[in-house]
């Protein structure tokens, strides 16, 4: 399942979970063996062997705007994310963009998106505002069976019914995964920003927004 967020995944395995025996999604996301990661540095041998299981594969993707502000929120304008501490340290002591509690959140996001854009190799942007064709390996070496659009609730309650059931699959769907409350996204939301989000995503909107 090319990613969308670590926890979808996580917790469709869990609500799949043909005989994994985890109790917890989190156990799944953390095991190196009920949760395998196939990337780039994975050798031919590993993909050839991937490839024979004849996997179905799958990929949510997610509107470009909304998936960069939610992005941009949780990792680098809040501090909910240890995670992402030396970036944010980056972002303000280096780029000198004002994360502070007086911050425009607009004009935050608006200078964190053109640091983005000024990265001449989209390969190297940090994988949560990197491209989402870029990272479901587009014209690579997985292919991707059926990709689904996050907003198509519909289609999404039909393709996770077929593997667990209608009431768990209707759950899942209605989970709002990664919300930062508080924070409402038109808070983020420019002219300036929809446009440069066009234009950095702008194989995403070809490929899955058309």
């Amino acid at each position: 399942m090319p990613r969308r967020g670590a926890r979808w995944p996580s917790i469709f395995l869990f609500l799949a979970d043909h005989g994994y025996g985890y109790l917890d999604p989190d156990e799944i996301h953390l095991s190196k063996f009920g949760f395998i990661r196939l990337g780039p540095d994975f050798g031919e041998n590993a993909v050839k062997a991937f490839n024979a299981l004849s996997p179905e594969t799958f990929s949510i993707v997610r509107d470009p705007l909304h998936r960069f502000i939610s992005g941009f929120v949780s990792k680098i304008f809040t501090r909910h994310d240890a995670n992402y501490r030396e970036l944010r340290d980056l972002v303000t002591s280096v780029h000198g963009i004002d994360l502070s509690a007086e911050a425009d959140p607009a004009q935050a996001c608006l200078a964190f998106a053109k640091l983005i854009d000024a990265q001449k190799d989209q390969k190297q942007i940090e994988r949560h505002f990197r491209p989402q064709a870029l990272n479901l390996a587009d014209g690579g070496r997985f292919r991707v069976d059926t990709i689904i659009r996050l907003e198509d609730r519909d289609a999404l309650l039909a393709f996770f019914a077929k593997w667990t059931n209608s009431d768990k699959a209707r759950w899942l769907v209605s989970q709002k995964i990664g919300a930062t409350p508080g924070h409402p996204r038109e808070k983020f939301i420019s002219r300036d920003l929809t446009d440069l989000v066009r234009k950095i995503y702008a194989r995403d909107y070809e490929l899955f927004y058309a």
